[in-house]
């Protein structure tokens, strides 16, 4: 016969182990480095593009960040983004491009935006 007094502890101790690791719908953590880095210069309006290990980017209109990194950089999705700016940017020119990048399948590191 089971003993019932003792499979209610071993029960409990186990329901408390699984609870403290890291949960199921969070997601994985996100790598340091990203992929591409999309600035934004609130001054031309324009996007600068550049691969995380290049020193240069391209400079193009923001509208058009999404068909670039996939089809000239040829990152795949859930490639890992980081959004920048130069100078002042509005709040809605920022959503919008990182809406357009999400919406495209990329993650978004979530580092400093202000790179005055």
């Amino acid at each position: 016969m089971i003993d019932i007094r003792a499979v209610f502890p071993s029960t409990v101790v186990f329901m408390l182990l699984t609870a403290c690791g890291p949960s199921a719908s969070a997601p994985p953590p996100i790598a340091s480095k990203p992929n591409v880095i999309v600035t934004l210069d609130g001054k031309t309006h324009t996007c600068v593009v550049a691969l995380y290990s290049e020193p240069n980017g391209s400079s193009i209109a923001c509208a058009d960040v999404v068909p670039f990194v996939r089809d000239e950089l040829r990152l795949p999705k859930r490639s890992i983004y980081d959004l920048r700016t130069i100078s002042k940017v509005e709040d809605a020119e920022i959503a919008k491009v990182g809406a357009s990048l999400k919406g495209a399948g990329y993650r978004y590191i979530g580092g400093p935006r202000d790179d005055r």
